[in-house]
């Protein structure tokens, strides 16, 4: 009788890959120093319950100073520890996704670096944290319903899990149409009680993805959306006649490039400011992570730029 053994056991490529998968993100990580005591998800970790009476030893950091100036009586604030919220990380696998830089960076590669980032660093501050991609392969897509797919994982803590995160990241490849939509109800399912939802796409077919979150902010969820582009998306810097291919529908159109250019340029900025507005006016974190950007630059961006998340915040 054979004993079933791990698949990854049986793969030393993909050992490899998660190795060095977990080297970058071990890079970023401390390139954007956020040490364990700084995780970009959570809160203070404790919510204010009630007050009583001091008692020799309590923290005087917890003395309720004012209170004391009223009644010149000592009171003690209690808290009670919370616990953290999981993280479901949505990224986006669409076949736009697969566009390539001038450097060799594909908006894939990025998402996948900066989700294996945010991995790393929320496993080993304990936190647990999860992965859907979108669309989901086609043989995936045929499984669903079991606990972990061959396209998701739900969110839990500890180095075994690390590595089967990373694994399934290192394994992603770019493929089928856009549904933000269903990804982001995908992942809002898979959290279960309150907790984040990053986004992490090119916002390619975005028109349908507002309604969905609007309702995972109603749920009381975190939402943070990565927005992933390239610089060549965002500028038109090509010459002479230029053949665009929708890598989503092979649709084909030739334009000359310094015609279109100005007018090109300001659609891409109206859109960009369109999805920034909106994440704005819905209290969700929004945040550039150009191929160009160094991935530790935007996940320090990220803590900077988190938005109070009113109704879903801690």
């Amino acid at each position: 009788m054979s004993v079933p053994t791990s698949p990854l056991s049986l793969d030393p490529a993909l050992l490899a890959r998660i190795a060095d998968l977990e080297l970058a993100a071990r890079l970023i990580v401390e390139g954007a120093r956020l040490g364990s005591h700084r995780s970009p998800f959570t809160g203070s970790g404790a919510e204010f319950q009630q007050m009583r009476p001091y008692l020799p030893g309590d923290d005087l950091k917890h003395l309720d100073w004012k209170h004391y100036a009223r009644t010149d009586r000592l009171f003690t604030r209690v808290y009670r520890e919370t616990t953290e919220w999981p993280v479901m990380l949505a990224i986006d696998t669409s076949r736009s996704m697969a566009f390539v830089d001038h450097q060799g960076m594909s908006k894939l590669r990025m998402g996948a670096l900066l989700a294996a980032a945010l991995t790393y660093l929320l496993v080993h501050q304990g936190e647990a944290v999860g992965l859907v991609t979108h669309p989901p392969p086609p043989a995936a897509s045929a499984r669903q319903g079991g606990a972990d797919t061959g396209d998701a994982l739900p969110a839990r803590t500890g180095r075994p899990h690390l590595v089967r995160m990373l694994g399934l990241l290192s394994r992603i490849r770019a493929g089928g149409g856009t549904d933000l939509a269903g990804a982001i109800r995908r992942a809002a399912a898979r959290l279960g009680r309150r907790g984040c939802l990053a986004l992490i796409s090119d916002l390619y077919g975005a028109d349908d993805m507002h309604h969905a979150l609007r309702e995972v902010r109603r749920m009381g969820h975190e939402v943070v959306v990565f927005h992933v582009l390239s610089p060549q998306e965002r500028r038109l810097e090509a010459s002479g006649d230029v053949e665009f291919v929708d890598l989503e529908t092979d649709e084909r159109l030739i334009a000359n490039a310094p015609t279109i250019r100005d007018v090109y340029a300001a659609r891409v900025a109206a859109f960009i400011a369109e999805q920034r507005a909106f994440a704005t006016a819905e209290g969700i974190t929004f945040v550039q992570a150009g191929t160009d950007r160094p991935i530790d630059l935007v996940l320090r961006a990220f803590t900077q730029q988190r938005a109070p998340q009113a109704g879903g915040g801690r």
